[in-house]
């Protein structure tokens, strides 16, 4: 059973034990970060973030979870979800817990993350509080966040994961689809932007040269031609389409640019779109070579 004791030889009677005790020893499964002596970081990439007692788990136990949620996976794959679940999920516990903001002067702040929707099951200050209440929404607070961590890690497994490696695979045969190697083809659409700026960090292949534009069918069976943006989220592109082309549709495009089968160019000049994937590709070929 899943207990929450105080008295010191209650806590020492327990197999494992976790944000309680004092002491962080991962050979006796112990697991606090309270003592001031603690000053451990999930990794170097993390050093501006100590471990709270979800991170501390997690780095001891998260590689088990993974493959007992996914399955069997190679084992790239499998340190992949358990980077990003860290990166995202469990950084984010590590940091409120030990109070560090997410921007120096957030613009609003968040009620719906994980460690509000837990902090909502505490009993409130006008309900009469008893340790059966408690231990009763403690058991809520777990259940919670187990369906959190699962959600999250299966999420990346069944979705995020193969997008990953249609990308990771669209960029190593990006100098077959052009010769620059700056026209990345999806052979299907899936979340891409994400993917390429972490696979780009990962690997200097991957990013020399950048990609500028990205060819996909969409779901009426035309193609599009995207902008790579400059970084991530930012509504700036690395080259975005001709200026001359932005705002222009149909026939019109195709006269313009002696393409045929033009469809429209966005007036901000991020996206275009063909009716085949050959003049999707013509399109970014020659915006390559266009201002």
């Amino acid at each position: 059973p899943i207990v929450r004791p105080r008295a010191p030889a209650d806590i020492d009677k327990a197999k494992i034990v976790v944000d309680v005790g004092g002491t962080y020893e991962p050979e006796k499964h112990r697991y606090d970060h309270h003592q001031a002596s603690f000053t451990d970081t999930y990794s170097k990439e993390y050093a501006e973030i100590k471990l709270s007692s979800a991170g501390l788990v997690y780095k001891h136990f998260g590689p088990a979870v993974v493959r007992s949620l996914c399955g069997q996976i190679e084992e790239r794959a499998a340190a992949a979800i358990l980077a990003k679940t860290y990166d995202t999920l469990i950084r984010e516990l590590d940091a409120l817990d030990n109070g560090v903001q997410v921007a120096d002067e957030p613009r609003y702040r968040f009620c719906t993350h994980l460690g509000a929707r837990v902090g909502r099951l505490n009993p409130s200050w006008q309900e009469p509080s008893t340790p059966e209440l408690e231990n009763t929404r403690f058991q809520m607070a777990m259940q919670l966040a187990a369906k959190e961590l699962t959600d999250v890690i299966c999420g990346y497994c069944t979705g995020w994961l193969p997008a990953r490696e249609i990308v990771q695979e669209a960029l190593a045969k990006r100098k077959e689809i052009h010769p620059s190697g700056e026209i990345m083809k999806l052979p299907r659409f899936c979340p891409w932007q994400e993917h390429m700026f972490d696979l780009e960090e990962e690997e200097e292949a991957n990013r020399t040269p950048l990609v500028k534009y990205v060819l996909f069918g969409d779901s009426r069976g035309g193609w599009r031609v995207q902008a790579a943006p400059k970084a991530r989220g930012s509504f700036e592109n690395r080259k975005p389409l001709p200026k001359a082309w932005c705002g222009v549709r149909d026939q019109e495009l195709s006269d313009l640019i002696k393409i045929p089968g033009c469809v429209f160019v966005h007036a901000n000049g991020f996206i275009g779109g063909h009716t085949t994937e050959a003049g999707a590709y013509e399109m970014a070929a020659l915006a390559l070579t266009t201002e």
